[in-house]
């Protein structure tokens, strides 16, 4: 391939796994730096909630250990695929709890990304191309004031709308339990709880990405190669489709891929508002009970996606833009 450089992807691959070192510790620290003793908490929630049974718990857990200890023995299991136990589910693996929350993240948080992004590129370029019309400065207008207003207003204003007054959706949850029936009764059920949760992160993440796309498309046309097909007297559409599109495309899919990989972190202000299962709502709940295991395996999984989809972005860039090289 040209420009294929095995040094630089050596060189990328040091440096994500290097990255990816700096993540995992200051995701070890984090949680043994909010203050409180975890087995001190889960002796004040059992019955046997004494001095003894809270050393008991260290003892158990480790925590009676150095925090040098601590870290050899947490990267030790890392590199085993260990994420050790819940302490608030003992003994239940974390990884099991991982693994059942992912999906329903995974699910409404990609759909999301997906959606907003097809929306923000087509409404961007729309907008480009009618730039000072009333549907330019309308689209403009509102994606300012979108993004000005906090998350959490938006997701609590379209639960009382759809679901407290109008009643047309769920207000909460993933699925109803009570649903019978064969696949696509099930696939309807979730598809209906996940409405609610995608729409509210669709409608605040849609204005910044289509704000950039408008940028993008704006930019190009104004390129010295976009000016000379302009003057050679080629259809504004065939500019667009042939020559802008893909370089205004470019920027985005850096975007594109880094949202991918904070796919798997969760939407946790969307999984507290709709009280929807997946790995956002599993790490705030494990920060309050001071489930360090969990927190340490929810971070972990979030760093291990991001730092991967970064460094897959950096090699596949220069597959969709000759201008860049791998050397």
């Amino acid at each position: 391939m040209r420009g294929f450089s095995l040094k630089y992807v050596i060189k990328r691959f040091i440096s994500a796994v290097f990255t990816l070192w700096i993540a995992l510790t200051i995701n070890f620290l984090l949680p043994r730096c909010m203050g409180g003793d975890p087995a001190e908490y889960l002796a004040s929630q059992s019955a046997m909630g004494s001095l003894e049974y809270a050393e008991l718990m260290k003892q158990q857990f480790g925590l009676d250990k150095s925090i040098f200890e601590q870290y050899i023995l947490y990267l030790k299991e890392l590199l085993h695929g260990n994420l050790g136990v819940s302490y608030m589910n003992f003994p239940t693996p974390v990884k099991d709890i991982i693994l059942e929350a992912i999906p329903w993240t995974l699910l409404i948080v990609i759909t999301s990304i997906l959606i907003s992004f097809a929306l923000a590129w087509f409404l961007g370029t729309l907008s480009a191309l009618k730039k000072g019309s009333f549907f330019d400065n309308a689209v403009v207008g509102t994606s300012f004031y979108i993004q000005s207003i906090p998350y959490f207003w938006v997701g609590m204003l379209i639960v009382m709308a759809f679901g407290y007054y109008l009643e047309w959706f769920p207000m909460g949850h993933a699925q109803d339990a009570a649903v019978t029936g064969g696949f696509l009764a099930q696939a309807g059920d979730i598809a209906y709880h996940a409405f609610l949760p995608v729409l509210s992160m669709v409608i605040v993440s849609l204005a910044g990405r289509m704000i950039m796309m408008r940028s993008n498309i704006l930019q190009v046309f104004s390129e010295d190669y976009i000016v000379l097909a302009q003057a050679k007297g080629l259809k504004k559409g065939k500019i667009l489709t042939k020559y802008a599109l893909r370089n205004a495309l470019l920027p985005s899919f850096t975007g594109l891929m880094l949202s991918l990989g904070q796919a798997v972190g969760g939407a946790i202000a969307t999984e507290l508002v709709f009280s929807y299962p997946g790995i956002g709502l599993t790490t705030m709940n494990a920060i309050l009970s001071h489930d360090y295991p969990l927190i340490q395996g929810c971070f972990a999984i979030i760093a291990v996606s991001v730092v991967t989809l970064n460094f897959l972005a950096d090699l596949i860039y220069p597959l969709i833009d000759p201008r860049v090289s791998l050397s």
